[in-house]
């Protein structure tokens, strides 16, 4: 077979392209190599395992299902961050981004293939097996007349959300710095300030508008106790949707970020 009898054009004009392209050859690194695996196992072992060891230490099954979404909503976005400033300066450091961006490709193709792939890997490896599992460990242990399976998977539906607020940051942050400790530093700061009781007070006394709008109250609220993910999950009314909408709108603010700064880095 001839190299050229390998390629595949592009048939795609404007913006998208490439993208297919792209996005094809980022698919690959998941599901054609042992990464997806991996990645279900170390998410069954971290989440699941935990989960059954707490029921099986006699922890009610409630707190049990509450510390499930805590571990994810704090585990899941911090390997979504490291997982998406690599895939971005890992490509900038080793010379391959700027030879990509040589052929018929968009930048803005680029961006998006690297966040369809990898928020389509996590959905799957990190929230969906994970979280079907854990909806059959806590109905098997006494909450099948609280949790519904409509609301396990809008929970499982808040904890995606918030890691794709983290993922989208990484993304973002990627474009704008050439070194992997400030986009890990802001972006962990960013996490934990909204998981620790001192620092989320702290912002909560000095700019409350800013736990409103973030992501902090889907997966963890101090100041009334059960965050967005556990109401839902046991389809209590939500005292609020302001942070839903607003970790939406800063996620589509960090892709368009992204893209418009990716589009005027040289290489």
């Amino acid at each position: 077979m001839s190299a050229n009898s390998a390629l595949t054009p592009v048939r795609e004009r404007g913006w998208r392209m490439g993208l297919a392209n792209m996005l094809a050859k980022e698919s690959r690194a998941w599901w054609r190599t042992r990464k997806w695996w991996i990645q279900c196992l170390l998410w069954l072992v971290l989440l699941n395992l935990g989960l059954w060891l707490n029921l099986r230490g006699h922890m009610r099954v409630d707190n049990a299902g509450l510390n499930f979404l805590t571990v994810a909503g704090l585990a899941v976005p911090i390997a979504a961050i490291s997982m998406a400033q690599d895939s971005i300066l890992g490509e900038r450091h080793s010379g391959t981004a700027a030879w990509v961006l040589s052929k018929p490709m968009k930048r803005t193709s680029f961006v998006l293939a690297k966040l369809i792939a990898l928020g389509l890997g996590f959905l799957i490896t990190a929230i969906v097996l994970p979280g079907v599992v854990a909806y059959f460990q806590l109905r098997g242990n006494g909450l099948s007349h609280l949790l519904s399976a409509g609301g396990w998977a809008k929970a499982m539906g808040l904890v995606y959300l918030n890691a794709l607020f983290y993922l989208t940051l990484a993304l973002m942050l990627a474009t704008i710095f050439h070194g992997r400790g400030p986009v890990l530093g802001i972006s962990v700061l960013v996490l934990m300030s909204g998981l620790m009781i001192f620092s989320y007070n702290l912002v909560l006394e000095h700019a409350p508008w800013l736990v409103a709008v973030l992501p902090w109250k889907l997966l963890a609220d101090f100041g009334n106790g059960k965050p967005l993910a556990a109401l839902v999950a046991l389809g209590q009314p939500l005292p609020t949707i302001t942070p839903i909408i607003g970790t939406v709108v800063w996620c589509v603010l960090f892709v368009a970020v992204a893209i418009w700064r990716f589009r005027r880095e040289e290489f």
